[in-house]
């Protein structure tokens, strides 16, 4: 896996744009960490999700995502 060492966050965000569908489906309530374009941590919280990517890749910096319910998507409808 190539290892970022920067956050490339308009990368980032047309991947979690692409990918949104089917991180709701497979990660509602669930924190995630994200790597290279690739999950590397699921946790309860944030916080958890960090620690444990920042374990295993501890010269990148994450990037860290709580992912809605499909209850908390419709009330932001």
């Amino acid at each position: 896996m190539t290892v970022q060492r920067e956050l490339n966050l308009e990368a980032l965000d047309e991947w979690y744009a692409t990918h949104f569908e089917a991180l709701v489906s497979e990660y509602a309530g669930k924190a995630i960490a994200v790597v290279a374009r690739e999950i590397v941590a699921v946790a309860d919280t944030e916080r958890e999700a960090d620690r444990l990517a920042r374990e295993e890749y501890p010269d990148v910096i994450p990037l860290v995502l709580a992912i809605p319910t499909e209850e908390e998507l419709v009330c932001l409808l």
